[in-house]
């Protein structure tokens, strides 16, 4: 099984979110930090990992789901 790693871009149109929200949250150390994944310089997310899923509880919102491909 492939795992599907998100871009910031993806993750912003999936949480109606700005890109530069979310990088704001990958570029610092603490409670706030998106569970994130670098390669080299590009950031990417596993939005079905444990570790995402915990985060998204502690710091989001219920709400409906977007599609990516809308």
């Amino acid at each position: 099984m492939t795992k599907k790693f998100l871009t910031v871009n993806d993750l912003a149109v999936l949480f109606n979110l700005k890109e530069s929200w979310i990088y704001d949250r990958t570029a610092r150390n603490g409670p706030e930090v998106i569970p994130h994944v670098k390669f080299g310089r590009q950031v990417r997310f596993d939005i079905e990992s444990e570790e995402f899923q915990t985060w998204l509880k502690s710091h989001g919102v219920i709400a409906e789901r977007r599609s990516l491909t809308a």
